[in-house]
Formats: C-alpha cells, structure tokens, sequence
C-alpha cells in the first residue's frame, strides 16, 4: 500500500499538465533576447505581453493537438505545450522557437480599490 501511495505522489500527480486558464491568468517567463516577459490571458480572449518597455496585446487563440497558439498583434507568437507545460516565442520575423523558462502562473484577481 505505501509503494502504491510513493508511486501516486511522485509519478502521477508530477505528470499532469492542464491547459492555460485563458479567462484569467499571468505567466512570467524567462525568454532569450527579452529577459522577463510578463503575459497575462484575460477574458473574452484578451492577451497582452510585456518586456523591458514593450507593451503588446493580442486575440483569441487555438489549439492544434497538443500545442496551444496565442497570436500577438506585432506578429509575434507564443506556443505553449500542454503536455510538457514548456513555452517558446517565435518573435516576429523570425522563423525559429526561443524556448522560455516559467517562471511563475497564477490566477488573475480582480482588486478594487
């Protein structure tokens, strides 16, 4: 019983990886030739991404098998495998994937102040 509980905890609940929460969520990377990037996903398919003074917003997005795009409006795109929870860019007029490091996700809070 115990090997079975070992197995659960460090094989299974490890390997789960969830789509992104496209109504309300901030994911800040580590990308090559930006540094921090900070993305957040609001609702009504509302994006937008920032780094070192850049200010960008973006659409909607789409699934295509196991990776999910999400179209900037300065051309950019940021593609998220769900499987392997991994992030990379393809920045505009560019044809290769810089792969990202998270850093961090969390939920989106409404404050009031």
């Amino acid at each position: 019983m115990n090997f079975l509980k070992l197995f659960f905890i460090l094989v299974i609940i490890p390997c789960q990886s969830y789509a992104l929460n496209f109504s309300s969520t901030i994911l800040k990377l580590n990308c090559p030739e930006r540094g921090l990037v900070e993305v957040i996903l609001h609702v009504y398919e509302h994006t937008q991404q920032s780094w070192k003074g850049h200010f960008e917003t973006g659409a909607g997005h789409k699934r295509v098998g196991d990776i999910e795009i999400i179209p900037f409006a300065n051309g950019d795109t940021l593609l998220h495998r769900i499987s392997t929870d991994t992030f990379g860019y393809v920045y505009y007029g560019e044809e290769r994937v810089k792969h990202c490091l998270k850093l961090d996700e969390r939920p989106v809070y409404p404050t009031f102040g």
